[in-house]
């Protein structure tokens, strides 16, 4: 089929309720195994080994729900016009397309490259929290926004400790009502090292139970949403 035409396309997917508790792997064969229940027709790498070409945005810790996911795809058929509903039918409780877009020949390859930043929202739950007030809380945010250090312990893949300054990682940080709202840097960088969202909430507080993590928007280097 290399002849053929090839279409491309952009998937924006929230991924909520008893999804938050699947790993990025398991994500990534869940979104694979929706495609083959369609029946689509998907462009394959070369090679001996060939696998879709199919690239997902940097991956979603455990625990954390998403408005925002998203799968690029290639076919080489154009999708049905019920695409979208066939999609979630065929798909478990949690998954809801947000958006389809078809993708030019000038879109970034890879997710990982493209997305830069991402927006949360940490809704606070009083009821699981006998430790932290809204005062407290407040001078929490204030302290890590006066300073410019944001220090985390991390293990290499060599399994060495260090600790790393993610100060530059964090874009913004405020309160809303009862819900942290902050921007992360994400996807990958050789200037500024990419911060999950659970790290960086276990870095101010000693307890993130009561947090309800919701990533909701993904931005390019522009800081433009995705």
């Amino acid at each position: 089929m290399q002849n053929d035409k090839i279409y491309k396309h952009r998937l924006k997917v929230a991924k909520k309720d008893e999804l938050r508790f699947i790993s990025h792997l398991d994500w990534q064969n869940l979104i694979l195994k929706v495609f083959r229940r369609l029946e689509l027709k998907l462009v394959l790498s070369e090679g001996f080994n060939k696998m879709p070409k199919v690239s997902y945005s940097p991956a979603l810790p455990i625990f954390i729900e998403s408005e925002c996911e998203l799968v690029n795809f290639q076919t080489y058929e154009p999708l049905e016009p019920d695409f979208i509903s066939e999609f979630e039918k065929n798909s478990p409780n949690g998954i809801k397309v947000v958006s389809l877009t078809s993708q030019g020949e000038n879109e970034p390859k890879s997710l990982e490259n493209y997305v830069q930043w991402a927006l949360y929202e940490a809704r606070i739950d009083f009821e699981k929290n006998h430790v932290y007030n809204l005062e407290k809380i407040r001078y929490i945010i204030e302290k890590c926004l006066s300073s410019d250090k944001l220090l985390i312990k991390k293990k290499t893949k060599k399994g060495i400790e260090k600790i790393v300054n993610y100060r530059n990682s964090l874009k913004s940080l405020e309160i809303k009502d009862d819900c942290l709202v902050f921007i992360l840097k994400t996807g990958q960088s050789d200037e500024i090292p990419s911060l999950r969202a659970d790290e960086f909430l276990k870095a101010l507080f000693d307890d993130i139970s009561f947090f309800r993590i919701k990533r909701v928007n993904f931005f390019d280097t522009e800081m433009r949403v995705i």
